[in-house]
C-alpha cells in the first residue's frame, strides 16, 4: 500500500506523532518516554530552536494508519557559522519491518531540503545539535541519561542502508563508585598528584559553586566557555545563547549547586563542570507526564534516584594544562559519593575529545553507550 507523508498541523496530529513511539518501544524496558510538555513545545514551534532555525514535523501513514514519524529542520545559525547548507532530521521513529517507511520519510526529508537549497542532510538531532545527537549503536541494555537518545538497533542499520555515512561518534561514560569503595581517595594516584600540582602552580585559579541568585549573569559566562571549549572539535558550531539558556532553564529545577563547579583564573570564568541527579530514573515511571496522576508517580520516584549525570566538563582551551579539569573531576566525585549516589553517567563526549576521554579513562570510567551521527550528500 502507498505510504503517504503528511504534515503535523492539528492537535490530533501532534498527539499521533507523540504517541507513535509507544508502539515502537512497547517491548523495550530501557526506553524512557519524552515528556509531553517539552515535546509539545517543539510541535507547537515554541522551543528555543525556532528562534534561530526552522523545522517541520511529518507523519508517515499507510492506509490511514501512522507507521512512522520524522522532523526536518534547518539550523540557520550553524549553517552561517560553518558556511554550509545542511538540513537536519530528527524525531525519527519507525517499526522493525518499516524500512520502506524509513526510505519514504528520508526521501521526503531530502526533497524538503533540496527545495530550500540545502546540499546535505544530517542527523538525527532533536533539533538542537546537543540534544539527543546520533543513533544509539552500542549500550542498548542501559537506560539513557538526560539529553541522550534511545532507539532500536535497526535505526542505524536503516540509515546506512539508505546511504547515510557516519560522520561523528559520541561516547557516554559510566562510573561505578563501588569500584573505588565509594571513596575518591582510592582513585588513581596520578590524578591526585596532577590536582595537587595544579593547586600549587596556579594560585590565581579557584573553583567555586554557582551563584544561583545571580542566575541571569552566570548563564552568559558559562555559555561563552561552553562554545570555546568545543570549538576544537571538527563538527563544532556555536550553540546559540537562546538555546543554552533554554536548556539551562529546563535543568534549573533539578540542579543541585553542590554538583556544579565553576573554574576561575584571576576572576575570569574559564571552565565549569555540571552535574545533577539522573532525573531519567524518575521519568522511567512518569509515562511522559501525559496524565495528572503521572506527576504523583514522578514525584515519588524522584526521591529514590540512585545515580547522577555529569553532563558537561568545559574548559577554555587557553587554560588547558592548568589541571582545572582534574580538580573539578575530583570535587565532583567527592560530592557525588558524599550525597550517596551509587554511580554516575558522564555524557556525551566526542570520541575525538583529547582531554575528557583521557581523564575519564584514567579515573576508571568505561563507555556504556555509543552514538553515531550521519550525513547524506544530496
Amino acid at each position: 500500500m502507498t505510504i503517504v507523508i503528511s504534515p503535523v498541523h492539528t492537535n490530533a496530529d501532534k498527539h499521533a506523532f507523540y504517541d507513535f513511539a509507544w508502539r515502537v518501544y512497547r517491548q523495550d524496558a530501557r526506553w524512557v518516554p519524552h515528556l509531553w510538555p517539552q515535546y509539545k513545545a517543539y510541535l507547537d514551534k515554541k522551543a528555543a530552536f525556532f528562534s534561530y532555525g526552522e523545522g517541520e514535523f511529518w507523519l508517515a501513514k499507510r492506509d490511514g494508519e501512522v507507521v512512522g514519524t520524522i522532523g526536518t529542520a534547518i539550523n540557520h545559525s550553524r549553517n552561517r557559522s560553518r558556511n554550509e547548507r545542511v538540513a537536519i532530521f530528527g524525531f525519527f521513529e519507525v517499526l522493525p519491518d518499516g524500512y520502506a517507511v524509513a526510505q519514504a520519510m528520508w526521501d521526503h526529508a531530502c526533497q524538503w531540503a533540496r527545495e530550500r537549497g540545502m546540499v546535505s542532510v544530517q542527523g538525527p538531532y532533536s533539533f538542537a545539535m546537543n540534544d539527543s545527537p546520533g543513533f544509539l549503536v552500542e549500550g542498548f541494555e542501559y537506560s539513557p541519561a538526560p539529553m541522550m537518545g534511545h532507539n532500536p538497533p535497526y535505526y542505524a542499520e536503516f540509515a546506512e542502508r539508505y546511504g547515510f555515512t557516519p560522520i561523528q561518534t559520541s561516547l557516554a561514560y559510566r562510573y561505578d563508585f563501588a569500584n573505588i569503595n565509594f571513596d575518591v581517595n582510592n582513585g588513581p594516584a596520578i590524578i591526585h598528584r596532577i590536582a595537587a600540582r595544579a593547586r600549587q602552580r596556579h594560585g590565581s585559579a579557584a573553583i567555586r559553586s554557582p551563584r544561583m541568585k545571580d542566575w541571569e549573569a552566570e548563564i552568559p559566562r558559562l555559555h561563552a566557555v561552553y562554545n570555546k571549549s568545543l570549538a576544537v572539535l571538527p563538527e563544532f558550531s556555536p550553540l546559540e545563547l537562546t538555546e543554552f539558556r533554554a536548556q539551562a532553564e529546563a535543568l534549573r529545577p533539578i540542579i543541585d549547586p553542590e554538583l556544579v563547579f565553576i573554574a576561575e583564573v584571576d576572576g575570569k570564568t574559564v571552565g565549569f563542570g555540571l552535574g545533577f541527579p539522573n532525573i531519567m530514573e524518575a521519568f522511567e515511571v512518569a509515562d511522559g507526564l501525559r496524565y495528572p496522576w503521572d506527576y504523583l508517580r514522578f514525584a515519588l520516584a524522584r526521591r529514590k534516584i540512585a545515580s547522577a549525570s555529569f553532563k558537561i566538563l568545559a574548559i577554555d582551551p587557553q587554560y588547558w594544562g592548568y589541571g582545572l579539569e582534574v580538580i573539578m573531576f575530583l570535587e565532583m566525585g567527592k560530592a557525588l559519593i558524599r550525597k550517596g549516589y551509587q554511580w554516575a553517567d558522564a555524557s556525551l563526549t566526542n570520541e575525538l575529545n583529547p582531554q575528557t576521554n583521557k581523564l575519564a579513562q584514567r579515573l576508571g570510567a568505561y563507555v556504556y553507550r555509543r552514538y553515531r551521527e550521519y550525513r547524506l550528500e544530496l
